[in-house]
Formats: C-alpha cells, sequence, structure tokens
C-alpha cells in the first residue's frame, strides 16, 4: 500500500475491488491493514523479523491463511512462502513480487495454494493499486 492507496484492483480470478484501511501502526514494529473485497475481510499483519526479512500474515475468520516473507534484494520487492528454499544468487524468480513503487503485485497460486479460487488460468493472482480518480481542471485560469 503506497501513501495513502486504499484501493486495488484484483485483476484475475473473481476480479474486484480491495479496499485496505489502517488498524494499527506502531513505526517500524507492526502495521495491520484490514482488506475487504466482496464483503470478505482479512487482516493482515507486517511485522520486521530479526532475519532482516518482513514477515507478512494474514487471518481470516480468526485462523492464519497465508505467511511470506519479504526481501527486497533488487529493485523490484520478493515474496517467498513460510519454508521455501531460496537459492544463493536469486537463480529462480521468486514466487510473489511487489513492484519498485508498490504499486502492483503479483503471486503465484502453487506457492501459495489457498489464493487459487483469485489466480487467473496460468496459477496467477495480479492487483493493481487503482488510481485515482481524474479531476477534472477548469477550461481557463
Amino acid at each position: 500500500m503506497t501513501g495513502n492507496a486504499p484501493h486495488w484492483l484484483l485483476e484475475t480470478g473473481c476480479g474486484g475491488t480491495i479496499t485496505l484501511r489502517v488498524c494499527a501502526h506502531r513505526q517500524g514494529e507492526r502495521l495491520e491493514i484490514l482488506a475487504e473485497l466482496a464483503g470478505e475481510c482479512a487482516q493482515i499483519a507486517f511485522e520486521p523479523h530479526v532475519s532482516g526479512w518482513l514477515s507478512i500474515a494474514a487471518m481470516y475468520c480468526g485462523q492464519e491463511v497465508f505467511r511470506a516473507w519479504l526481501d527486497r534484494p533488487f529493485e523490484e520487492y520478493e515474496l517467498w512462502p513460510e519454508g521455501a528454499t531460496i537459492p544463493g544468487g536469486r537463480t529462480i524468480d521468486s514466487p510473489g513480487r511487489i513492484g519498485k513503487r508498490r504499486n502492483w503485485i503479483n503471486l503465484t497460486a502453487a506457492a501459495w495454494p489457498q489464493l487459487a479460487r483469485f489466480a487467473n488460468a496460468a496459477g496467477i493472482v495480479a492487483a493493481i493499486e487503482a488510481e485515482a480518480p481524474m479531476v477534472e481542471r477548469p477550461d481557463g485560469p
């Protein structure tokens, strides 16, 4: 979520608008957001880990349904599932990526099977930040 970007578009699976709302934020310690899609809500928590990675966990109906580890080795951010073996030198693409401007995200359902209902035929879940509404400008000063 960049700056104040509360609306994202799910481009795959069922589609729709994902609304994000910050619930709690302790700078450098924990960020909790509420994500809503078609009336269903999940709470997502971001916490730095002593390893230098960022832990991301999503809870739905009181159960953890998603966990990923975020790193930024290059311009884009990489997401890896819990327990993944990450090859030295990053010789393969990560199963999840976030753009350097943090305005798009792609995840593979192969790495996170619980996301399969949101994936396209290639098994990819993709969401982009919804563009801000256009503001009409007057013709003259």
